[in-house]
């Protein structure tokens, strides 16, 4: 399968993932009764007209943000961070952050277009891609997302800040969480690519064309820097144990690192679903819920 062929299997999985993900959220309470609503269903805008486009300011030039807001905020709500994958965004980060606002109260989830990459609307956010092949969470893009972060916690007077993150997002949270500890409360990282330099290899061998050949990996990786994560951040991790893309050994060995500091860290391997399917569980449902939770915002039911 050609590059293009994978992307376009991949964001069709990832919508699907996403529809599941809202199902989910408007399933049946935890405690099997019917979940009662807080506030009326928002209207059914597209990601386009709900959202805000952000440009925010970082040592490499300007990233795009979207920001959207639930329809219950306080003067301090809960920032909810979204960081997508390698292969890139359409517009499905930016639908995700939208139905995570959605189900959500004191939030304002923003979902940042990696530095970069381009989406659905031709924008581009400064810096490097690179191959996208796991050798693009360097030190530069993670300063990136840092600055992106502090901008945006000044901006919405932030009590506190989670940072979500799948795939390769999830690996560039985690050396977040070690080289800017005091950025996040809490994050919760959905099937990391905790072995950069080991992804890229596999990937590689199966698509020889997609990088050129010797190409070297400046990518920093989260265990090396798992002792130098904040003690108060509360930290989960979801993979499916059919993930054949960045593999769960590699994720169990950063949960082991973060435990053996003393981190809260929470390790969930949730059986038979691959790496974009993951998306879709009710283990990341709630493990979204709870961290957002832990920091004062709060899951829903929305109206029907």
């Amino acid at each position: 399968m050609d590059r293009s062929c994978e992307r376009r299997f991949y964001w069709m999985s990832l919508t699907l993932a996403i529809a599941s993900l809202t199902l989910s959220f408007m399933a049946v309470a935890d405690n099997g009764s019917a979940a009662q609503p807080i506030v009326p269903a928002p209207p059914v805008l597209s990601w386009r007209d709900e959202g805000r486009a952000v440009w925010v300011n970082s040592p490499d030039g300007k990233l795009k943000v979207r920001t959207y807001t639930s329809a219950q905020l306080s003067d301090h709500p809960v920032l909810v961070l979204w960081i997508h994958g390698d292969l890139g965004p359409g517009s499905e980060h930016y639908e995700l952050a939208q139905q995570l606002a959605h189900v959500a109260d004191n939030v304002v989830v923003v979902a940042l277009l990696r530095p970069g990459y381009t989406d659905a609307d031709g924008d581009r956010s400064a810096g490097l891609k690179g191959y996208a092949v796991g050798d693009n969470y360097t030190a530069e893009v993670v300063d990136d997302v840092h600055a992106v972060i502090r901008e945006l916690k000044t901006r919405f007077h932030a009590r506190a800040v989670v940072v979500l993150g799948h795939s390769g997002g999830a690996g560039i949270t985690g050396d977040l969480l070690g080289r800017h500890s005091e950025d996040a409360d809490a994050a919760v990282l959905i099937a990391c690519s905790c072995d950069p330099k080991g992804f890229m290899a596999r990937w590689l061998a199966g698509h020889p064309h997609d990088a050129p050949p010797r190409l070297p990996n400046h990518s920093l990786t989260p265990v090396d820097l798992a002792n130098h994560v904040s003690l108060r951040t509360h930290v989960r991790m979801v993979i499916g144990s059919n993930d054949t893309v960045v593999l769960v050994p590699p994720s169990q060995a950063y949960a082991q690192a973060l435990k053996a500091r003393g981190v809260d860290i929470r390790l969930t391997v949730v059986p038979g679903v691959g790496h974009v399917d993951v998306l879709g569980t009710p283990a990341v449902r709630h493990t979204v819920g709870e961290v957002i939770a832990l920091e004062g915002g709060a899951i829903r039911a929305p109206a029907k």
